[in-house]
């Protein structure tokens, strides 16, 4: 007999960690390869106090994208 799966079971093990700009200023150079500063001023000016590494990643590419 199959088992049924408990759908928030299934939910929660999807769930990305939320890291702080802190936390992800400090791994900057080796997931971002940017300065710390760069990560830091992309999340600020976008208001983020916790986000996904893969948003994080999103708006850092999109910053650094942004002309001047």
């Amino acid at each position: 007999m199959a088992q049924k799966t408990n759908s928030t079971e299934t939910a929660t093990a999807a769930v990305e960690s939320l890291y702080t700009v802190e936390e992800l200023a400090a791994v900057a150079k080796d997931v971002f390869k940017a300065s710390p500063d760069i990560v830091t001023a992309a999340l600020r000016l976008k208001g983020v106090k916790k986000t996904t590494l893969k948003e994080a990643q999103r708006i850092v590419e999109a910053f650094r994208k942004k002309e001047v």
